[in-house]
C-alpha cells in the first residue's frame, strides 16, 4: 500500500515498499495513453414522432441536426457534454462535467458549428 510522507526537504513522494518497487524498465504506458475516446451517444427511436431522439433533460427545446450529446465508449450513460439549440438560428446551450474542462468542453462545441462559420 502506498501513502505520502512529508520528508525533511520538504518534498512529498510516495513511499513504497522494498517488495513493490517497481524497476524503471518494468513500466509500459497505459493502453490508452493518457487519452479519452468520446463517442456520440446513440438516438433512440421514438414511435410517436416518427424520429431519433436524445433526452437533454429539459435543457434543449429546439431539434437540430447541430444537437450531440457525448459519452465515453464504454458507459453511455455517463453524458460528459451535451449540446443543443434552446431558440431561432443562434442560441444555444451546453452543458460538460468531469474529465472535461470548459474550454475543451467549447472548443468542442465550436468545432461542431465550424461549417457554419465564415469570415468574409
Amino acid at each position: 500500500q502506498q501513502r505520502m510522507e512529508n520528508e525533511e526537504n520538504g518534498l512529498i513522494r510516495p513511499n513504497i515498499a522494498e517488495n513493490e518497487a517497481r524497476d524503471a524498465g518494468d513500466y509500459s504506458p497505459p493502453d490508452d495513453f493518457g487519452l479519452l475516446a468520446l463517442q456520440n451517444r446513440p438516438p433512440w427511436w421514438n414511435i410517436e414522432l416518427g424520429s431519433f431522439v436524445l433526452n437533454f433533460g429539459g435543457r434543449v427545446s429546439v431539434a437540430s441536426v447541430k444537437n450531440f450529446q457525448l459519452c465515453h465508449r464504454t458507459d453511455q450513460d455517463y453524458i460528459m457534454l451535451q449540446f443543443g439549440r434552446i431558440q431561432g438560428r443562434h442560441s444555444f446551450t451546453m452543458d460538460f462535467q468531469h474529465p472535461l474542462t470548459a474550454v475543451q468542453a467549447f472548443a468542442i462545441a465550436i468545432s461542431s458549428l465550424q461549417s457554419k462559420i465564415s469570415f468574409g
